[in-house]
């Protein structure tokens, strides 16, 4: 009898270690699949925070250039925590060292401001303005040329 007390309290106790060990594994990928899905929610709720709007333009073309050797830029915005938020990058494709020329045109509670960037070949820039200061709106246009004769592209414009 006490024989068989012990094999049956034993087989019980390995039935209970088994099972422990058994339920281990799927209690361990269920956490890590709820820390998975919890780490994709926050990283969804860090990439919904701002949205990129794009924009883009080319130079119009001068005497002798085909519609390949224009100048052009593309660039986004996008708002978060109280700035605009912009990168622009613009391409010099011809090489006839002229210059290639982005005016950016931004609107705020004093007005129209304006702020030129050159480049020969390639160039990126990367700015903000705070939302503080009336900043409701922009314009860019691309030319390329030199102080005398651009040839300008039309005006990008955005109103917020």
């Amino acid at each position: 009898m006490r024989k068989l007390r012990s094999v049956l309290v034993g087989t019980a106790l390995a039935g209970a270690l088994a099972a422990g060990i058994a339920a281990a594994p799927a209690q361990a990928a269920t956490a890590t699949t709820a820390s998975a899905a919890s780490t994709a929610s926050t990283a969804s709720v860090a990439q919904a925070q701002y949205t990129k709007h794009w924009f883009s333009g080319s130079s119009s073309f001068g005497r002798g250039e085909s519609r390949g050797d224009r100048s052009d830029y593309k660039g986004y915005w996008y708002y978060s925590n109280g700035r605009y938020y912009f990168d622009i990058e613009a391409r010099d494709h011809d090489r006839d060292r002229q210059n290639t020329y982005i005016d950016f045109s931004w609107h705020d509670d004093n007005g129209w401001h304006n702020r030129r960037f050159s480049t020969g070949g390639r160039s990126e820039w990367k700015f903000s303005y705070s939302r503080n200061s009336g900043f409701d709106g922009f314009r860019t246009r691309i030319g390329e040329g030199n102080n005398r004769d651009f040839d300008w592209g039309n005006y990008y414009r955005h109103s917020f």
